[in-house]
């Protein structure tokens, strides 16, 4: 009779352990569900440039030489005044070269390719060299199209946003091409990745992405502002600029656009940022702020 009310007590402490530990494995999931539910961005100041930039209007890292190119508009954004030119900093903000190379009127968006770095400029692309630090081609694109953000693919193809023609180019043998005119809502930031072109628009405050297959675009996220820039993080999730001040993060599981930054009331803009890879750097240009401002972005 001992034995079997031993036999018995075992059993139950077994049973015990085994709902208590399904329990803690419940627990657990919901913990971790919970947390991915909760799991928010912040950004935090690392630096900030001093304010002789002019209009800053992008900020471009090169892996290749360490530094960021910034384009300065020098006050009128559309003007061909020829005012215009691109400054050097390096990853801790300090300006080495601010009027690295002049001779533009209104430089904007930025993208590198074998040793050349093109900047869009009003109506045309420019084409300057790194190594001898000079314009050395300008390609031009009639009727005005407000030329606004350049990317460049994987395979060395630069293409340009036009934000008055609503429409996107490419380079192609010394010529600039359409690859497609759409009712983008004003389309200015542009990403090259291997399945498309990363697209924001500052009038429809859309984000989304064009099949260059079938040159299909497809919105991905809505109410991002005054779309501008974009940058992948090493993550694979997306940050978007709001020329207003603004900046969104985009989560790529499901799109859903977070705001992490608002300085529109400080008159502060968030133009065409750029973001240093490895060291988890985004550098956001104020344009009128006339400086940079580079931020680490946290998620927890």
């Amino acid at each position: 009779m001992k034995q079997i009310t031993f036999i018995t007590f075992l059993f139950t402490l077994t049973l015990l352990a085994a709902c208590n530990g399904e329990q803690a494995t419940d627990t657990a999931t919901e913990t971790t569900e919970t947390s991915k539910e909760t799991l928010k961005t912040m950004l935090e100041l690392v630096w900030e440039s001093d304010t002789l930039l002019s209009t800053c209007e992008s900020a471009l890292y090169d892996a290749a030489s360490g530094l960021i190119y910034v384009s300065n508009i020098n006050e009128n954004p559309w003007e061909d005044d020829g005012n215009g030119f691109i400054s050097t900093l390096d990853t801790d903000g300090n300006i080495l070269d601010l009027k690295w190379v002049e001779g533009l009127s209104a430089p904007k968006g930025m993208g590198i390719a074998d040793g050349k770095l093109y900047v869009s400029d009003n109506s045309s692309l420019v084409e300057i060299d790194l190594s001898e630090q000079k314009i050395i081609n300008r390609y031009e694109i009639a009727d005005s199209p407000n030329l606004n953000d350049v990317t460049v693919s994987a395979e060395g193809d630069v293409y340009v946003s036009g934000s008055a023609s609503d429409a996107i180019y490419v380079l192609k043998d010394g010529q600039l091409e359409t690859v497609i005119e759409y009712d983008f809502g004003r389309l200015n930031g542009l990403l090259h990745r291997p399945e498309g072109l990363y697209y924001a628009s500052s009038g429809s405050s859309n984000f989304g992405i064009l099949d260059t297959k079938t040159n299909t675009p497809k919105v991905l996220a809505s109410e991002i502002g005054n779309g501008d820039g974009i940058i992948l993080l090493d993550n694979g999730d997306f940050v978007v600029s709001s020329w207003k001040g603004q900046v969104f993060y985009i989560n790529s599981s499901d799109w859903t656009p977070e705001k992490i930054l608002d300085t529109e009331a400080q008159s502060m803009n968030a133009a065409d940022i750029g973001y240093v890879t490895g060291k988890n750097l985004l550098i956001v240009p104020t344009f009128f702020g006339n400086k940079v401002m580079a931020y680490r972005v946290v998620r927890s």
